[in-house]
Formats: C-alpha cells, sequence, structure tokens
C-alpha cells in the first residue's frame, strides 16, 4: 500500500490544483469530479493525547495522513483515509483494561494508522434558497495493533447527513450522523453514538481561505469509545501548484487532545486510466 500511495503522491505533483478539504473533518457536500481524484497528504502533533484502555498519556504525532479521494461516478466519490505512522510519547502511565497486553519497551510507542474505507453520495446540488445534500457511508478497520496501545482492535462504522450552503464568500457546513463503535472492553457489545461536525469555509480571495471546524461525537461511550468535543481553526493557501493548509486544534474534553497543529498539502488531478 505504501508503494501505490507514493507513486501517486508522485503523479498528483504534475496536475493543476482544483479542491481542497484539509483540514476541515467536517465532511463537504461536494463530490470530487468523475475521472479525477484528490490526494491529500499532511502531519499532525497533538499535545496530552489520552488513551484511557491502554492507560497511556502524551504526546502524539501522525505522520502522513493521507487521503485519497476518487470520483467513481458524476455524484459518487469513494474515500479511504489513514494514517502511515502513529508516534506517541509517553508522559504518564495508569491502570487500563489493555494495560498488560503492552508490547514494547521504554517511553515511546509506534504503529500502523486505521484505515478507513468510505463512500459519498450526492443526492442533491444547491440551489438558491435551497442547500446541497449528501450522505456518506465508511468503515474504519482496524490497523493500529492494541500491543502498541494506540489501538483497540476493533472494526467501527459510520454515516453521516451532509448539508451544505453558500451565503456570498461563506459556506456553511454540517454533519450529523451515527458512530458504531466496537467495544474493546466487552466483545459482545458495541456502542452507538451521535456524530456531528459543523464547518465555515470563508473565502478571503481567490488564494486563501479561513476555516472553523467543530466536531465530535456524544453517547454512552465506554473506554476507547469515549465522547469527542473538537475545534479546529486554520486557513487553506493556494501557492506553488498545490493547496497548503495549516491549523490549529482544541480538544473540549479530558480524553481529547489539549491542543494541537495541523499542516498538509492537497491536490486534485486527472486519472491516467
Amino acid at each position: 500500500m505504501i508503494f501505490i500511495l507514493a507513486a501517486l503522491f508522485c503523479v498528483v505533483l504534475s496536475f493543476d490544483v482544483a479542491a481542497q478539504r484539509r483540514p476541515l473533518v467536517t465532511q463537504t457536500a461536494e463530490t470530487v469530479p468523475e475521472g479525477h481524484a484528490l490526494f491529500e497528504f499532511g502531519v499532525e502533533f497533538l499535545q496530552d493525547s489520552m488513551f484511557r484502555l491502554s492507560g497511556l498519556k502524551g504526546d502524539q504525532t501522525r505522520v502522513g495522513v493521507y487521503g485519497l479521494r476518487i470520483g467513481a461516478g458524476k455524484k459518487i466519490e469513494v474515500q479511504m483515509l489513514g494514517s502511515f505512522q502513529e508516534l506517541f510519547n509517553i508522559e504518564e502511565r495508569f491502570p487500563g483494561p489493555h494495560s498488560s497486553i503492552l508490547d514494547f519497551s521504554g517511553n515511546s510507542t509506534s504503529a500502523w494508522g486505521d484505515l478507513t474505507m468510505g463512500t459519498k453520495l450526492r443526492i442533491l446540488d444547491e440551489r438558491p434558497g435551497a442547500p446541497a445534500f449528501a450522505t456518506q457511508f465508511a468503515v474504519q478497520l482496524p490497523n493500529t495493533s492494541n500491543e502498541s496501545g494506540l489501538g483497540n482492535d476493533e472494526t467501527n462504522f459510520f454515516s453521516s447527513l451532509i448539508v451544505e450552503k453558500s451565503l456570498g464568500k461563506l459556506r456553511l457546513i454540517t454533519n450529523f450522523g451515527l458512530s458504531l463503535l466496537g467495544d474493546p472492553v466487552d466483545a459482545a457489545a458495541q456502542d452507538d453514538l451521535f456524530s456531528y461536525g459543523f464547518g465555515l469555509i470563508y473565502s478571503v480571495n481567490p488564494q486563501v481561505r479561513v476555516i472553523a471546524d467543530t466536531y465530535g461525537r456524544l453517547g454512552p461511550g465506554g473506554i476507547g469509545t469515549e465522547e469527542q468535543s473538537r475545534l479546529r481553526l486554520g486557513a487553506q493557501i493556494q501557492g506553488g501548484g498545490l493547496y497548503w493548509d495549516v491549523g490549529a486544534l482544541v480538544g473540549f474534553r479530558d480524553t481529547d487532545p489539549s491542543y494541537g497543529l495541523i499542516i498538509g498539502i492537497s491536490k486534485q488531478f486527472r486519472m491516467p486510466f
């Protein structure tokens, strides 16, 4: 998989930019045009991340946070999202349900990131007085090992309704859906949480846009499936034939990272086949 994505990255560098999603987590209603693909690549530095399942707290670096979004039809987008490497510097240990199965030494650990495969369907285009509508369905595969302390060895499913409306230079985006999370403590159970996202994109000029994005999940989560509440503030900048992005993250729950820095690039290109 690494070699395939690396090859796609090289192809990306030779085509013109046409779209960008980073650093938003909230999904937009637009889909990648048919016959095109959008490649995203970035790094995230997260401070005070907590993994209650494994009893670890510290600073997390997500290296090679990638997204490959393919326009499979006029209104259909196929997605592959994940990260090449999750690095974790341990600052605190405490008892957790999976503490006994950890398999590393020292004060740091690492692992591959989980892979998420999804499909987005644009239902209605935006019209005067009416927003655009889309839906997304995704499955997250447990590629991150639980022995590393960073994964939970569970398969998760997500679905959401996407609503988007433009008001001059401002775009308003909302996501509402369900997160069906495998319970890593009770093998016979799953935790069903309500997921949400509210995003704003403001075009300062044709080359610069600023974004605000609050997102998370609510419900009876347990250890390893905790509620989340996070905010991203950032900018998207066009330059050098690419879209660059930079953002800051703030977490509001005890199990969220306290704060973080996000940087990355995006490029849309026509598929060669």
